[in-house]
């Protein structure tokens, strides 16, 4: 049941945040895109094979290739991302006054 209502928060999250403070300077990897996860987050693999996975991408970024085309999924890709504030809310869509941390796309890039 928690991770359901977990999941639910992210899904909301991702759907409503549209104000965010940026907490760090902008950040590169390289990493092998894996595809979506179920809470339609974006997961990579760094060359360690460790998981890495992003909240979502900035509203402002255009790019001609997208992270939503599966054809994307085992390819190397450069990230540029920064830690940012996302606001949270409830199951009914009512923001909850707390705050999470998570890893914003604002620039990738096909190697």
């Amino acid at each position: 049941m928690k991770k359901i209502t977990l999941l639910i928060v992210f899904i909301i999250t991702s759907l409503f945040s549209m104000s965010s403070n940026a907490q760090s300077n902008e950040k590169s990897i390289t990493a092998i895109y894996k595809g979506m996860t179920v809470s339609d987050n974006f997961k990579f693999e760094d060359s360690k094979g460790n998981p890495i996975v992003f909240h979502d991408e900035d509203q402002s970024f255009k790019s001609s290739i997208t992270l939503w085309d599966e054809g994307l999924i085992g390819k190397r890709i450069k990230v540029s991302y920064k830690w940012v504030d996302v606001h949270l809310f409830n199951e009914q869509g009512i923001a909850t006054g707390k705050t999470m941390k998570v890893k914003r796309i604002f620039n990738y890039s096909l190697l």
